[in-house]
């Protein structure tokens, strides 16, 4: 079960900086992935924390839509 799991997020986490690289792109500095998906308490239906690094601080329109997309991934 803990394969189907790290298979599941490994595909979501795929699609979610794929999302994030499109919006944020040149000024996306890292992807940090934390919690239980590294601290080996990743579970079925857990979340999955992660952390932007950008150069800029983002306009309201680029955060809407980063936040749009990434709801519907």
């Amino acid at each position: 079960m803990r394969e189907a799991v790290i298979a599941e997020v490994s595909t979501q986490l795929s699609e979610v900086v794929g999302v994030i690289e499109r919006h944020l792109e040149p000024t996306l500095l890292a992807v940090h992935l934390y919690g239980s998906a590294v601290d080996g308490g990743l579970k079925p239906h857990s979340d999955i924390d992660l952390l932007v690094t950008v150069t800029v601080r983002l306009d309201e329109t680029t955060r809407r839509a980063l936040i749009n997309d990434l709801l519907e991934t």
